[in-house]
Parts: C-alpha cells; sequence; structure tokens
C-alpha cells in the first residue's frame, strides 16, 4: 500500500528540516488518542540514527524501532526496523515554494503482517493514514506558520502542551468508551429481563 501526503507550511525550508530533523517533534504532532513514549532517540535525526518508541492505542501498545535514512536539508526516510507491520517506509520531503514558505510532503509504503491480531491492526493503521497525516498537517501549521529562524523553535512549550492535550483527549476517549459500554450493558440487562 502506497499513501502520500503533502501540505503547506508558512515557514522558511530550514526552520521546517529543523523542527522536523528532532526527535522530541514525533510526540508533538501524533493525535491523541496516539500516545508516543519514546524509550531511546538521539536529539537530532542523523543517517544511520535509529529510534525506540511505543505507540499507544489507548491500552494497546504498538512498539516500534525506526532507522533513519537520507537526513539532510530536504528531508529524511525513517524506515521500521521492528514493529507491528512488515514493511513501514516514510520518506519525508521539504519543498521550499519560496523563501517563507514550505511544501512538506509525506509518502509512506507500508506493508501488512499476515498476522491474527497485526494484520488487522496494521490494516487499521493503513486506513487512518489520512486522518493521521491531516492532523499532523494542521499541528505542524499551527505550531511554524509566521516562524523565520530555527532559533524560534520551542521545543519544551510544545511538548508540555502535548502531553496536556493527550492526557486530555485520552481521558475524553475513555469516558466514552466507558459510557457507551455502560449503555451497551444496559440494554444487554434489558433484554435479558
Amino acid at each position: 500500500m502506497k499513501y502520500s501526503h503533502c501540505f503547506r507550511v508558512e515557514a522558511p525550508v530550514a526552520v521546517v528540516a529543523a523542527f522536523h530533523n528532532r526527535s522530541a517533534a514525533m510526540a508533538i504532532i501524533t493525535p491523541p488518542p496516539l500516545v508516543t513514549q519514546v524509550h531511546r532517540a538521539p536529539d537530532f535525526l542523523a543517517t544511520g540514527e535509529s529510534m525506540e518508541f511505543t505507540l499507544w492505542l489507548g491500552p494497546l501498545p504498538m512498539r516500534w524501532v525506526a532507522g533513519f535514512e537520507d537526513v539532510g536539508p530536504a528531508g529524511f526516510v525513517d524506515r521500521m526496523q521492528r514493529g507491528p507491520v512488515r514493511r513501514w517506509q516514510h520518506r519525508h520531503t521539504f519543498v521550499a515554494v519560496d523563501g517563507n514558505t514550505t511544501d512538506v510532503v509525506d509518502e509512506v509504503e507500508i506493508t501488512l503482517r499476515l498476522h491474527p491480531i497485526w494484520g488487522p491492526i496494521g490494516l487499521g493503521m493503513a486506513l487512518n493514514l489520512p486522518i493521521l497525516f491531516t492532523y499532523r498537517g494542521w499541528q505542524t501549521r499551527r505550531l511554524l506558520n509566521g516562524l523565520r529562524s530555527p532559533d524560534e523553535l520551542d521545543f519544551g512549550r510544545w511538548q508540555a502542551g502535548a502531553r496536556r492535550f493527550s492526557i486530555l483527549a485520552t481521558a475524553a476517549a475513555v469516558a466514552a468508551l466507558s459510557i457507551g459500554a455502560l449503555a451497551g450493558l444496559c440494554r444487554l440487562r434489558r433484554g435479558f429481563g
């Protein structure tokens, strides 16, 4: 399966590249209810480096190891070395439109595993790529639009905000699931009563 997505950021390519080349950016642009728990990562991405993390979808942990290739000012590739699908390759490309505008192009190639659990989970991941990348585009534009220098990147503030938002979104999802489960139990009970 192949998926591609493109969005425009009102910031120079140097700002966009500096943002994406920090491992901390991943958790900041991951949409809830996914929660990213990084176990090991370089501060700055470099060819040959890798990142080990767990993506939590509610109580379901998806452990990943991603290796980085072709890291440079115009983008990079992250390739899954271990994870929930057979193959995952994500090419990030940053294209300068003009001095203050950048197009971000994401191209993902994914091959699912033939597995009773990870096969359907991988299919769910693949089907939700439009939601993932729409959120990533929105969040990236929200943070970077108007910045003119990599010195303006504020990872400390952004990480704290992402943690608060993830906690609130996760609490809302748990509440919604709990209400749905209770409603289902009530219907079931009425059916047997």
